[in-house]
C-alpha cells in the first residue's frame, strides 16, 4: 500500500482548503479528497516552499492549486527537489545563532560596499563613460555655475595672463578656462567633466604671487585627469553607479549628475592626489610647491571669516594640516 500525509489542498478554484491525502502515484502526485475525488500533478511540476517560522511548508501546483503540510513535517519518501537543502535553510533562519552570524555578514558585506565597492564602481564607471556622455553633464553643470556667478570683472588682459600661465603646465588635454565673479561661492575654482576649469575672480585677487594661481590651475588639472568630480558624485549615488554596471541605462543616474558635480565636496584622498599631482608639476618648472601651501592657508583663513552659507556649502577645497603637510614633505 503507498504510503501518504494528511495535507492541506487548495484546488486553485476556491479559497477555502480541502483536507486531503497525499501520495505518490509513479512520477505522479496524488491528491484524495472529498470524498473520493481525485487530482493528479506530475512531480516535476511541484515547487517545493520550506516553511520558515510560522509559514508553513508547501507545494506549488500548476492552476493555483497548493498543498501545505499542516505540522511542518515534510515526508522523506516524497522526491522533492531541493528539499534537503531548504530543509537545512529553514533550519538555520529559526536559530538565533544562525541569524546572528547571517546579520553580521549582512553588515559586513553592506559595510564592504561602502567602503570599497562603490568607490571601485565610481572609479571604473567615471573612466569609461563616453567623451560625449562627460561633454553633455559638464556642460549642464557648467551652466548651474554660470547661474550661481556673475560676470568676470578681471580685464581681458589678465585673463590672457592667467591662460599663457597654465598653457606652462603643458597639459594633455588643455583645459578651457572660464572666469567668473564669484558672489556666494566666493574664492572658488571647479574642475569639471567637460574639460572646463571655472576661476573665481575673488580667488585671483586672494593670490599674492602668479606662481600660486599656477598652483591651483595644476591642482584642478589633477581633479580633470583623474575625473575626480565625476568619480565623487558617482560615489554620492552609489545605487545608480550598480544600476549603471549592472543594466548599463545611464538616464536616471546621470540626469542627476551636474547639480552632484556642482554641489560634491572632494573627498580627502581626492585632494590629496590632486595636490600631488600640482606639486609634481610646480617643481618640473623649478617654482617652489610651497606657493601651494601658502595658498591653502590663506584660502583656509578667507573660508574661516566667511559667513557665507552659499560659499561653506559650495568650497570644494576644505583645507587641512594633512594637505599643507604633504606639500611640504614632497616639497623637500
Amino acid at each position: 500500500m503507498a504510503e501518504s500525509v494528511t495535507v492541506r489542498y487548495y484546488d486553485g478554484k476556491r479559497n477555502t482548503p480541502h483536507q486531503a491525502e497525499l501520495s505518490l502515484d509513479g512520477e505522479r502526485l496524488r491528491i484524495v479528497y472529498g470524498g473520493g475525488q481525485t487530482d493528479f500533478y506530475p512531480l516535476h511540476s511541484a515547487a517545493y516552499l520550506a516553511g520558515v517560522g510560522g509559514v508553513l511548508p508547501v507545494l506549488e501546483l500548476p492552476d493555483d492549486a497548493r498543498i501545505e503540510f499542516p505540522n511542518h513535517h515534510v515526508p522523506d519518501w516524497l522526491p522533492l527537489k531541493h528539499k534537503t537543502m531548504l530543509q537545512h535553510v529553514g533550519r538555520f533562519e529559526q536559530s538565533w545563532k544562525w541569524a546572528g552570524i547571517g546579520l553580521i555578514v549582512v553588515i559586513c558585506v553592506i559595510a564592504a560596499t561602502f567602503k570599497w565597492g562603490i568607490p571601485t564602481a565610481a572609479y571604473y564607471a567615471a573612466r569609461h563613460l563616453p567623451e560625449q556622455t562627460l561633454n553633455n553633464i559638464g556642460g549642464q553643470a557648467e551652466q548651474a555655475v554660470v547661474g550661481l556667478t556673475g560676470e568676470s570683472r578681471l580685464s581681458a588682459e589678465r585673463k590672457r595672463e592667467i591662460s599663457r600661465l597654465y598653457q606652462t603646465l603643458k597639459p594633455e588635454q588643455p583645459a578651457k578656462l572660464l572666469f567668473r565673479q564669484g558672489n556666494g561661492l566666493g574664492a572658488n575654482a571647479l574642475a569639471i567633466p567637460n574639460n572646463t576649469i571655472i576661476l573665481t575672480d575673488e580667488l585671483i585677487a586672494l593670490a599674492k604671487h602668479d606662481n600660486e594661481i599656477l598652483a591651483v590651475l595644476a591642482h584642478e588639472q589633477g581633479h580633470l585627469s583623474e575625473r575626480h568630480s565625476l568619480q565623487q558624485a558617482l560615489r554620492g549615488i552609489g545605487t545608480g553607479v550598480f544600476l549603471l554596471l549592472i543594466t548599463g541605462d545611464t538616464s536616471d543616474l546621470l540626469s542627476n549628475l551636474p547639480a552632484m558635480l556642482v554641489a560634491a565636496q572632494y573627498s580627502q584622498t581626492f585632494e590629496l592626489e590632486a595636490d600631488r599631482y600640482a606639486i609634481n608639476a610646480l617643481k618640473r618648472q623649478n617654482i617652489p610647491p610651497k606657493h601651494l601651501a601658502d595658498f591653502l592657508q590663506r584660502l583656509n583663513s578667507s573660508y574661516g571669516h566667511d559667513e557665507s552659507g552659499v560659499a561653506r556649502v559650495f568650497s570644494s577645497h576644505p583645507v587641512t594640516a594633512e594637505r599643507v603637510k604633504q606639500v611640504e614633505m614632497l616639497a623637500k
